[in-house]
Parts: C-alpha cells; sequence; structure tokens
C-alpha cells in the first residue's frame, strides 16, 4: 500500500504542474508584437497575459496574422472537446470563510428585493425555503452585512422581515452572477468577497460600468473577468497541489520509519451542511489523532469511519 501511495506522489510531480507557455503574437500587419499566453477566448476575441507585467490583454481575432487565429482555434477546440460544467466551477471564499463552489458568469447590478407573500419570506418573489442550501447562506450572510444585524437560519429571518410592517425591502447590489452546482444564479456582492478573489473579479467593473450600451464591450469585460478567474484558479490549484505533493512526500518518508501510519478517515457533512461524502488520507500515530486532525477542516461534517492503509 505503501509502494501504492509513493507512485502517485510521483505520478502528480511529473504530470500535475503543465502550464501554457507564452508565446509572440503579431498583428495581421506584422506591426505589432506582444509576449503572452492565451488564457481565454470567444468568436471574436482573445485574452492574453502578457508575460512580465501579467496585465491582460483583449485582441481582436481580425487583428491578429493567420497563424494566431488559427493557433486560437486550436485551442478553442481542444479545450471544448475537453470541457465540461464542473472544470467551470471554482472555490470561491467569502471574507468571512464561507467556501463558495461556483461558476462566474459575468459582471452585473441586481436588486434583492426582501418581501413576505402568503406568510413566506420571498427574495425577488421566490420563496426563501426553495432555494438550494448554499444558495440560502449566501443570502443570510448577504443580508447580514447589508443589515448589520446577525441573521443565520430562516426563522432569524422571518422574524426580521416582520418588522417591515408589509412593506418590501430592496438592496442595489453590485457584484458577479455566479451559477451553483444546483443550477442556482446568484449575484454575490463584491463586499463578499476575500481581498485575494476580489483582486481578480473587481478588476475590470470600472471599465464594465463605462460601456452602458455597447453591448460587445461589456461581453469583452466579461469574458476577460471569466478568463482572469480560471487562471487565478488554476494556478491556486497548482501551488496548492505542489505544497501537498511536498506534504505527502515527508509524510511518506516518516511513514516508511514506523513512527506514524497513513489513515483514511471518511467524513460526511450534517444534514443541512452543502458538501458531499469524501475520504481524507492523514499520517497519524492512530485512528483517534488521525480524525482529530481531519473534523476541525471540516465544519459541518462527521466521522463515518477511520481506518489504517499502511502497515
Amino acid at each position: 500500500m505503501l509502494r501504492h501511495f509513493l507512485l502517485i506522489a510521483a505520478i502528480l510531480s511529473t504530470a500535475s504542474f503543465a502550464t501554457a507557455k507564452p508565446r509572440t503574437w503579431t498583428s495581421a500587419n506584422g506591426a505589432y508584437k506582444l509576449e503572452g499566453e492565451l488564457i481565454g477566448s470567444n468568436d471574436t476575441t482573445a485574452i492574453l497575459k502578457r508575460r512580465g507585467s501579467g496585465r491582460l490583454a483583449a485582441v481582436e481575432l481580425k487583428d491578429l496574422s493567420e497563424e494566431d487565429r488559427e493557433f486560437v482555434k486550436k485551442q478553442t477546440k481542444g479545450d471544448s472537446e475537453r470541457e465540461s460544467d464542473d472544470l467551470e466551477m471554482h472555490t470561491w471564499t467569502s471574507r468571512d470563510g464561507l467556501k463558495i463552489r461556483a461558476k462566474i458568469l459575468a459582471y452585473g447590478k441586481k436588486d434583492y428585493t426582501l418581501d413576505r407573500k402568503l406568510g413566506a419570506v420571498t427574495i425577488n418573489g421566490k420563496a426563501f425555503s426553495t432555494f438550494d442550501p448554499l444558495h440560502q447562506k449566501l443570502i443570510l450572510r448577504v443580508l447580514s452585512v447589508l443589515e448589520k444585524t446577525p441573521l443565520e437560519k430562516e426563522s432569524d429571518l422571518n422574524k426580521f422581515v416582520s418588522l417591515f410592517a408589509g412593506q418590501p425591502k430592496t438592496y442595489p447590489l453590485e457584484g458577479v452572477l455566479m451559477e451553483l452546482p444546483s443550477g442556482d444564479q446568484i449575484a454575490v456582492p463584491f463586499f463578499m468577497f476575500s481581498e485575494k478573489d476580489l483582486d481578480v473579479l473587481q478588476a475590470g467593473w470600472e471599465n464594465w460600468q463605462k460601456y452602458h450600451s455597447d453591448e460587445d464591450a461589456r461581453a469583452r469585460e466579461d469574458l476577460m473577468m471569466r478568463s482572469e478567474a480560471s487562471h487565478y484558479q488554476q494556478t491556486m490549484a497548482q501551488e496548492q497541489q505542489r505544497q501537498q505533493l511536498e506534504v505527502l512526500k515527508f509524510n511518506m518518508a516518516a511513514a516508511r520509519t514506523g513512527l506514524t501510519s497513513i489513515w483514511e478517515v471518511q467524513i460526511a457533512p450534517n444534514a443541512g451542511v452543502y458538501g458531499r461524502p469524501t475520504s481524507v488520507m492523514v499520517t497519524a500515530r492512530d485512528s483517534l489523532t488521525a480524525s482529530q486532525m481531519v473534523l476541525p477542516n471540516y465544519p459541518g461534517y462527521y466521522m463515518i469511519g477511520v481506518r489504517k492503509v499502511s502497515y
């Protein structure tokens, strides 16, 4: 079993850190060149990340050389063959630590209208109780920040709305439109994101606002934001994987000495907690220590079982 884990580590070290390489891009008339990496495209535009500065450039495909256009076409075809909705899903973090698994769609401005109809609290006319659990949690956290009042569960929201005396209350929000794994779409305001995530998501917001009636320009800004967000998440994932690999190598060495063993801790979310059952591998002296290492990192989860996988 130990050899099996070392083989996994070796495969990760050689296969998981490939990144797209920058190349030289040339204008259609040959007068202009740019060193950069293709990180996104649509039918009319290529998004390039400049070498050195890391700044994004949106270049119209018609303004690129035939060779460059063909390169984009091949890359886009390859991406579409590999692409799935799940691959577009990334994990984002709120300022208070909530993890949001979602797909970034576009910038936007959206109102939250909070009301009560037929005895049920509604958000923009839809009953709060019908939203996905993660969507509910996001709504409660957004409203808690806006009202500076802790709203942790549906009963708290019911009490709060009862103070409206039958009058709806509307909150204008600016941020990004996200799609949750459930298919629900939610507008998440910028103030909800952690500083790192916000640096990526808000970068083109001012430009997007300037283009009041230019749909093509807004679409370009949306594409740039999605491309940069995806590139940022991939970079973060690669760094995290690299760190995990180093820890894994260290743990394997410790396991070989007999000082520790490898344990598989199986956990699952409690009722009402968004997530899936999963297994976490850790090195520890005994099963109790292994479970104590895992559970604090998964709030709202309980342990199904723990077993030793190295001897």
